[in-house]
């Protein structure tokens, strides 16, 4: 046994019965008028499933109780029984401290800690168990630490084995793969080990095809109890000639046909092999499990922003909530025209997409659900590049040239032939699996954020990201301002996501505090502007001598480094502190616009322009740090508004498409609330000016249909 594996092992959690004793073994209404991706051959259609032999039902909704701010989570099934269970939960740093073990409230549950913060107190756990169930009742589980120690047998391979469970995918005319007997002794990665679940995943190729690999994900419960998540992927690195893959691919678990459906699978996607409202396949009976967590718990530990919007049940955006899944469907990913490189705004971006922040939001019961349906689909877009040497996602030190854009060296990923799959487009693209790891503690999505942060890397340039060291450069495409917000944001997830010895953490912590460190010696390490701004990738304007950037995307890379440094990332203590100096000159740039009636200052009232006046001149230099600069905020207001600041308060808020949520003011609370919670100077005093605006209310009261802005201060 590996000493991770031997060290994951001892902090398995698990409750014997009558005890609680465990053990532990992207933009907005601001998007460009510009295009910013060449057109692509049209997207795979959707495949029409095949009726499934052995339906299976989808999980029970369960709306949230009353939020309580406890570590907890509440469970629900359609009929009564004891029924087994899987979820993720993510702790509070501190609240369950390094050297303690995780208690529940249930009996016979466990809570295996796949990484911890960086005071060495429990993260992110995949909690197991099963539950006394009542139909229609639900059933709250309250967490805590405890020193008992742990008691328990991991279940093992053999007890899978024992079983006899068997399970195969079928790819057509490309293949197929079984599993079955000794298959099951030598899994590709053991995911989770302990007395209540293990899991494990096992992978194989598909007949001889060279791309085409079927993979189960499979979790063992104490009792014999089966649970099964397949998939059919088609993306290697560097693997000569991908093209697309058409058949009819079927899923067989236990002897019984579970899925049939005519896919083409394009080259670099995956999709589960699952059809209808059933999220998993069950090798007995599905019991049926919903469960949803406290919403102020799962905001309070930071690693999701926290929203003020409280979205009714009746509102459209829960009622256009996916309720069921089919192979490759868009889901609400409703990229206008299924372009992800479109202009305008586009419900996928921010912080969260708006499927996600429902979760957080809503409280119909049907949003749990959604989000992981919303993950499957994350796998239709052209992100899975496996690295064919070792089976995971690229590292980046492996890979300092290769590209899927540019490369210095012709290092290139091969191009696909065949269907394609819709953009990718990194500018406009959206967290995706984030939420659904958080939610169902899935190694499958967990890998999915490690498969878009890789894909980012390999969509730029490599004299551009400065090879291996990843860095996003606003001022090249295909970053742009608001590209390195959103790929911020997608890293900084992607090292929550990551297990504590996981072979990709060290290359994403690098890569988060590489960029870190770019932009405080940029901007900090030697002069710059005094207003907080970054290098533009273009002239936004057509302001005669003046060089200007869209405001909006500020306010994106705003929120982005506020959110990254409120979550605690695993970072260096240099890099966090580089991080805290960065952030708190970078919210100059929402804080200087949120201003008095000084004329040496920008009137809040109008702090939401489209574009702004950056420089006045048309050659700043940004990266030097020179400029020239404009002389103070109110030159800035003059420079873009054409008039000086008129030195009287309106007493509202105006322009920027005010009052809808999805506005220029809705893009920038983000980044103010950060701003206020992390302490930059003048944060506190420019949020009042906002908040006290005679018209203040109009703004909030649009979040209840468009929550994705809602972001609150702490």
């Amino acid at each position: 046994m590996s000493d991770i594996k031997r060290r994951r092992f001892l902090e398995f959690t698990s409750v014997a019965l009558g005890s609680v004793a465990t053990t532990a073994c992207g933009g907005g209404a601001g998007g460009s008028a510009l295009a910013d991706a060449a057109p692509v051959p049209s997207p795979a259609p959707a495949p029409t499933p095949s009726p499934s032999p052995s339906p299976t039902p989808s999980p029970a909704p369960v709306p949230a109780p009353p939020s309580t701010g406890k570590a907890q989570f509440t469970l629900g099934a359609a009929s009564s029984g004891t029924a087994p269970f899987t979820l993720g939960f993510a702790f509070r740093m501190g609240d369950i401290p390094a050297g303690r073990y995780v208690a529940s409230t249930l009996a016979n549950s466990q809570a295996y800690v796949q990484n911890r913060w960086p005071d060495g107190s429990a993260k992110i756990a995949v909690v197991s168990g099963s539950a006394p169930l009542v139909a229609g009742t639900p059933l709250t589980v309250t967490l805590s630490a405890t020193t008992a120690a742990p008691t328990g047998t991991a279940l093992a391979t053999a007890d899978l084995k024992a079983t006899s469970i068997t399970a195969g995918i079928s790819c057509g005319a490309f293949g197929s793969a079984s599993w079955a007997g000794t298959d099951w002794d030598a899994p590709f990665q053991t995911w989770v080990t302990g007395p209540q679940m293990s899991s494990w995943v096992y992978r194989k190729p598909i007949g001889s095809d060279p791309f085409l690999v079927g993979f189960l994900e499979v979790r063992l419960y104490a009792g014999g109890a089966v649970e099964v998540l397949p998939w059919i992927e088609n993306g290697y690195l560097k693997v000569a000639a991908p093209t697309s893959k058409a058949a009819t691919y079927t899923f067989t678990l236990g002897g019984t046909q579970r899925f049939s459906a005519a896919i083409n699978l394009p080259s670099q996607c995956r999709t589960p092999l699952i059809s209808g409202t059933a999220l998993s396949y069950w090798l007995a009976s599905d019991p049926g499990v919903g469960w949803v967590h406290d919403k102020a718990y799962l905001q309070s530990t930071y690693l999701v922003p926290t929203y003020s919007a409280v979205v009714p049940n009746s509102a459209g955006v829960v009622g256009a909530l996916v309720a069921s899944y089919t192979p490759l469907q868009q889901g609400n990913f409703s990229y206008d025209g299924d372009q992800m490189g479109g202009p305008g705004y586009q419900e996928p971006i921010g912080l969260l997409p708006q499927h996600d922040v429902l979760y957080l939001t809503a409280n119909s019961g049907a949003e749990m659900a959604a989000v992981v349906r919303n993950g499957f689909s994350a796998g239709r877009y052209p992100v899975q590049y496996r690295d064919e040497t070792t089976n995971r996602p690229p590292k980046f030190s492996s890979y300092p040239h290769l590209s899927a854009n540019a490369s210095s060296t012709n290092d290139m990923v091969p191009a696909g032939t065949g269907t394609s799959a819709p953009p990718w487009d990194i500018p406009h693209h959206p967290s995706m699996g984030f939420m659904a790891y958080l939610v169902t503690g899935r190694w499958y999505f967990m890998e999915q954020v490690q498969f878009v942060a890789t894909t980012n890397y390999l969509y730029s340039v490599d004299v551009y990201r400065s090879f291996a060291q990843g860095l996003f450069s606003t001022d090249h495409g295909p970053f742009t301002p608001r590209g390195a917000a959103w790929a911020l944001r997608t890293l900084l997830q992607a090292t929550h996501a990551t297990p504590d010895g996981d072979a990709l953490q060290s290359e994403l912590v690098t890569c988060l505090q590489n960029n870190i460190n770019f932009f405080y010696n940029t901007y900090v390490g030697q002069p710059n502007n005094p207003f907080g701004l970054l290098a533009p990738y273009v002239n936004y304007g057509n302001i005669a001598g003046m060089y200007t950037n869209a405001t909006w995307m500020e306010d994106f890379l705003t929120a982005a480094f506020g959110y990254t440094l409120k979550s605690n990332p695993p970072i260096s203590a240099a890099a966090k502190s580089n991080l805290q100096a960065f952030f708190a000159w970078k919210a100059q740039s929402v804080v200087g616009r949120l201003g008095t009636t000084a004329a040496t200052d920008w009137l809040y009232a109008d702090a939401t322009p489209y574009t702004m006046v950056v420089a006045e001149e048309l050659t700043p230099d940004f990266l030097g740090g020179t400029g020239p600069w404009a002389a103070n905020w109110g030159a800035l207001y003059k420079d873009t508004y054409g008039t000086p600041n008129p030195g009287v308060d309106p007493g509202l808020l105006r322009g920027g498409n005010f009052p809808d949520g999805t506005s220029y003011w809705g893009n920038m609370l983000p980044a103010i609330c950060y701003a206020v919670d992390l302490g930059a100077p003048g944060a506190a005093a420019a949020y009042a000016r906002m908040t006290n605006a005679s018209n203040w209310s109009q703004l909030t009261s649009t979040f209840a249909q468009a929550p994705v802005w809602s972001v609150r201060t702490t």
